[in-house]
């Protein structure tokens, strides 16, 4: 770790337990910059030693212009890049490949501020997919992103020219990407039929028969959970050649309309997810590591230890998932192909994931650069993690678990057996962080 830094990181720990969390200690006054498609806020630390070092902080279609990260890596001594993409607010309009050229932007935006030798990449959540992708291409060139398995491949118009490695990714909380994610979100109980809704009981996750719980936690059985993964599969495979044929009737000038159309995915929205973990948080394929891994606790030590997330159940997604709002994907062609579908014969066993370019787990498999993953101990996105580490091919790679930690960083207090449990989430994981990058650069 570099002198100056040290010095400063300890100066700032002797201040962080006199202030509430969150609180901008060094990131007052952040410089928000248009780019090409979108937008961007730089935040710099106020004080300490001028950083060398720079995070890029952004989310597929989620505002990131003032997001934990930004603030907290700030006050930690580094320059922070936190952008916005093109897709802001509009998961309908993805076009995943473009993406490739605001994350371009934001990386040559923060190579040329005074000072700056090394450059992070930080994907939280659908960030992970999208800053791995850029990295992909960008250590491995136009051949990552094209190919016949390929739902959306890249073509020249896509590819930014003299892209440039970042030095290291971050992946907090990372999911294993968007069509990953939409296909564990299927369910395939229901469908619509003659106008109808038609649900299968013997498939259902919200049928009490199964093992729903509508008052706590569920409890599926293994071999229901096992014909669950293959008929979600079966279902986003329907779904998938529902819209190539839609798409080669548009190419053949057989359509309505001559360009796009729209997409509808039922019963398959996140906020509404039949993600079987979401109600039985002891569900393996996502809730809990396979292996020890290191895990950090809320005193700041570190043991090993199978991780299991604390997370609570979720019994409303029963009614969500019904809903038009909250259970219906609304997409284009082009946004179901290219980021919200995936090839697989068993949701979490069998995937694809190199079928699309909106995959973390694929990318990283093609990804050299020292990688960071840290997985939130009061989410379910522990054992996806663990098998992005263990698919990684970065020479230089850890794992870890920040207990008690949400999605957000943030402590789940509802999850804690006594108060305060969990209270130091959010510092630990960005000390973490801070300290892994220290280390490196």
């Amino acid at each position: 770790m570099k002198t100056g830094r040290f010095l400063f990181l300890c100066a700032l720990a002797s201040t962080t337990s006199f202030v509430p969390s969150g609180y901008a200690l060094a990131q007052s006054n952040p410089i928000y910059t248009p780019l090409s498609e979108a937008n961007a806020a730089i935040y710099r630390p106020d004080s300490g030693p001028a950083p060398h070092v720079a995070f890029i902080v952004a989310h597929r279609t989620a505002n990131n212009l003032n997001t934990e990260a930004c603030t907290e890596l700030a006050a930690r001594g580094f320059l922070t890049l936190c952008f916005n993409t093109r897709f802001h607010n509009n998961e309908t309009d993805v076009d995943w490949e473009k993406l490739a050229f605001d994350v371009k932007e934001a990386v040559d935006l923060a190579r040329a501020q005074p000072g700056i030798t090394r450059v992070i990449l930080l994907g939280h959540s659908g960030g992970a997919p999208l800053m791995a992708y850029y990295q992909a291409v960008a250590e491995n060139g136009p051949s990552y992103c094209r190919g016949p398995s390929k739902l959306s491949p890249c073509d020249d118009d896509d590819i930014p020219e003299n892209m440039i490695p970042a030095d290291g990714i971050v992946f907090p909380d990372a999911h294993p990407g968007n069509g990953a994610q939409a296909l564990h979100a299927l369910n395939p109980s229901v469908s619509i039929v003659d106008g109808e809704i038609v649900v299968d009981p013997a498939l259902d996750p919200f049928n009490p028969a199964n093992g729903f719980n509508p008052d706590g936690a569920s409890h599926y059985s293994d071999e229901f959970r096992e014909r669950y993964y293959r008929a979600q599969s079966r279902v986003m495979n329907d779904k998938i050649a529902e819209a190539e044929a839609l798409r080669a009737r548009i190419l053949a000038g057989q359509h309505l309309y001559p360009d796009e159309d729209i997409f509808l995915v039922p019963f398959g929205d996140q906020a509404g997810a039949a993600r079987l973990d979401l109600m039985d948080p002891s569900v393996p394929e996502f809730s809990a590591t396979v292996q020890p891994r290191p895990f950090l606790r809320n005193d700041g030590t570190i043991i090993t230890q199978i991780a299991h997330s604390v997370k609570n159940p979720e019994p409303d997604q029963a009614r969500d998932n019904r809903r038009f709002r909250g259970g219906v994907k609304i997409l284009t062609i082009t946004s179901f192909l290219s980021a919200n579908a995936i090839r697989s014969t068993h949701s979490t066993a069998a995937v694809d994931h190199c079928s699309t370019n909106s995959s973390a787990t694929c990318a990283v498999q093609s990804i050299e650069v020292p990688t960071l993953i840290l997985a939130m101990g009061a989410y379910n996105h522990i054992r996806q993690q663990e098998i992005m580490f263990e698919v990684s091919t970065a020479e230089d790679k850890e794992y870890i678990v920040i207990e008690g930690a949400l999605h957000g960083y943030n402590p789940c207090t509802q999850c804690e057996t006594f108060p305060g449990q969990y209270a130091n989430s959010e510092r630990n994981t960005f000390d973490h962080i801070a300290q892994w990058a220290d280390a490196r650069f």
